[in-house]
């Protein structure tokens, strides 16, 4: 049986693609040619849309990190919800807020290198919140 402190494959992707998105949102999220000019996420003209997807996989990882490892008490079911279904739709959101940015019109920028871990994060925090409701639905609770 599994230690109920060493967290599940769900909750390490969770919190491995918090960590990823917040480094990342500081590496240039759309490039001018030649780089010149950089603009994260955190920018004026990217705030706060690019910022959500960024924000909603933190809150992601923040949630199960302090649950988890400082066994901080959260209210079970938050809005009505169960956290699985919070955490799968704050991760759907995420991963379509980076899809988007695929779709529209960069204003002759490029995608820079934090475009790319936040996408690659965003996913895989979807992917996360899928295996938790699995992990979590096969698992009774303590």
């Amino acid at each position: 049986m599994a230690d109920a402190k060493s967290p599940t494959p769900g909750e390490i992707t969770i919190m491995a693609a918090a960590g990823v998105a917040l480094i990342f949102s500081f590496f240039s999220f759309y490039s001018a040619p030649g780089g010149f000019s950089d603009v994260t996420v955190w920018s004026s003209g990217l705030f706060p849309v690019a910022t959500l997807m960024v924000i909603f996989v933190i809150v992601m990882g923040l949630q199960i990190a302090l649950t988890k490892f400082l066994n901080l008490a959260f209210p079970d079911l938050p809005f009505g919800f169960t956290w699985e279904q919070v955490h799968l739709v704050l991760g759907l959101f995420a991963a379509l807020y980076a899809v988007a940015y695929l779709l529209v019109n960069k204003g002759g920028y490029s995608f820079g290198i934090g475009f790319w871990f936040i996408l690659i994060a965003c996913v895989a925090a979807l992917v996360g919140a899928v295996l938790l409701m699995r992990e979590r639905a096969a698992t009774p609770p303590a």
